[in-house]
């Protein structure tokens, strides 16, 4: 996000107060849309991976593995 919207919505003016607002909220449904096609994706492979010796020895199975469940609130 090039422009900052945080910083527009943290100094505060009154005026475009409820702009700012509909603009945040519009940016956090994308990002939460993004997120959710993200998280679906990790499932994905996580629940296509191999299972053995190669699953065990593949880092980034375990990347995506402890990032999705960082993503969902879960310990893993």
């Amino acid at each position: 996000m090039s422009d900052d919207l945080v910083k527009r919505l943290r100094n505060g003016d009154t005026v475009m107060a409820n702009h700012y607002m509909d603009e945040a909220a519009d940016r956090i449904e994308e990002l939460e849309a993004k997120l959710a096609k993200a998280v679906e994706a990790m499932e994905v492979c996580v629940n296509n991976q191999p299972t053995g010796l190669y699953a065990d020895h593949n880092p980034f199975y375990w990347t995506i593995r402890t990032t999705l469940a960082e993503l969902k609130g879960q310990n893993q």
